[in-house]
């Protein structure tokens, strides 16, 4: 799944999830690959960067999704209700 395709269907994940993406040339792009990962009570002592490589390799801490829920919900009601689109979500 792309970067963009998260931010896109943010409202259809678990807001405890929290989101992995592969960084390109350093930064994060649209296009990047994510995942969304539920963790257990146990991997959330871990660390973020140990984590990563132990259940998603290649792939580093972005954000929480209630973050990224409140951050578009707060863009949209700051301009008329009118969601960002995918590109500029995703360079919040």
């Amino acid at each position: 799944m792309k970067l963009f395709e998260v931010i896109n269907a943010i409202d259809t994940f678990d807001d405890e999830g929290t989101i992995f993406v592969q960084k390109v040339d350093g930064s994060y792009h649209p296009k990047s690959e994510a995942v969304v990962i539920e963790m257990t009570d146990e991997e959330l002592e871990m660390k973020t960067s140990e984590f990563a490589r132990k259940r998603c390799p290649g792939k580093s801490y972005f954000l929480e999704v209630f973050i990224v829920q409140e951050v578009l919900e707060g863009w949209a009601s700051n301009h008329g209700g009118r969601q960002p689109n995918n590109e500029k979500a995703c360079h919040f």
